[in-house]
């Protein structure tokens, strides 16, 4: 029988839903040269909310389709697990220097109305602001399963398993509290009033608890280098980017995907 959380447990769930953030190194969080070439994909709609809301969107780990989020190291008690699962907030990105067909075909569909942000690490770090508010770090996913000592509760966010290894994921990650590294006290004694001492009859419970994601501001100027379109995409995409982006950002480039066929860029060209 599922245990209903009670409004003192429900309360430590409960974050803002909006938190200024400044990027910050950590020995947890390798983070690339500055020069490193990173893309985000996503739907329209995802990019119409980033320009509106001048915002990234941080999801709860446990948020995302793939249910393993955060049950690494395999080594570490369940109560640590979930803890970092449901307290640590991700925003991810790819790394490559070019466009990636994988990439494209698993945030595509096909409407065409997919679209990328290609930026820099750098640029990503800057548009975060200089300083204030709460700490982002910023890492590359490694694809391994190692032991790791239980010393810091961000060593779950920072592994995947090998399968995920073609997205080359860079990951930005927030722990909305004062406390740092953050304090378990509070968090455990709420998991132990659930009875969580194994998987079954608690993710779903938890998953529906607390905010499921925060909005950290960014500058859009630096943030986006430039916007690149789906190969599948037709003019109606061109024109409604370039409408959503006139009021803040008009002067970065909205250029189509160099993934086209061939063969349609030369009937285009004729």
């Amino acid at each position: 029988m599922e245990k209903e959380i009670s409004y003192q447990e429900q309360r430590i769930f409960e974050i803002p839903t909006r938190i200024s953030a400044s990027y910050k190194e950590h020995r947890v969080f390798k983070t690339p040269p500055r020069t490193r070439i990173v893309w985000k994909y996503m739907s329209f709609a995802k990019f119409v909310w980033l320009i509106a809301k001048e915002s990234l969107y941080f999801s709860r780990l446990d948020q995302h389709d793939d249910e393993w989020e955060g049950w690494l190291p395999n080594n570490w008690s369940i109560q640590n697990k979930m803890y970092a699962r449901f307290s640590n907030y991700i925003n991810c990105w790819h790394m490559n220097d070019n466009e990636s067909d994988a990439m494209w075909k698993l945030y595509g569909n096909p409407v065409g109305d997919t679209v990328a942000i290609r930026t820099t690490v750098g640029r990503l770090i800057k548009s975060l602001g200089k300083a204030g508010g709460i700490e982002v770090y910023i890492g590359k996913i490694n694809y391994k399963e190692p032991d790791r000592p239980a010393d810091n509760l961000y060593w779950p966010v920072i592994y995947k398993r090998k399968p995920f290894q073609h997205e080359k994921e860079l990951r930005l990650c927030v722990h909305p509290s004062s406390d740092n590294p953050p304090s378990l006290t509070e968090l455990k004694q709420a998991l132990a009033n659930l009875g969580i001492d194994h998987w079954h009859g608690v993710v779903d419970t938890l998953k529906k608890s607390g905010n499921k994601g925060i909005q950290v501001p960014v500058d859009l100027t630096q943030l986006i280098q430039k916007v690149v379109l789906c190969p599948n995409s037709e003019e109606w995409l061109f024109d409604s980017v370039r409408h959503i982006i006139k009021d803040k950002i008009s002067h970065k480039r909205i250029v189509k995907s160099e993934m086209r066929s061939r063969v349609e860029q030369g009937l285009r060209e004729r």
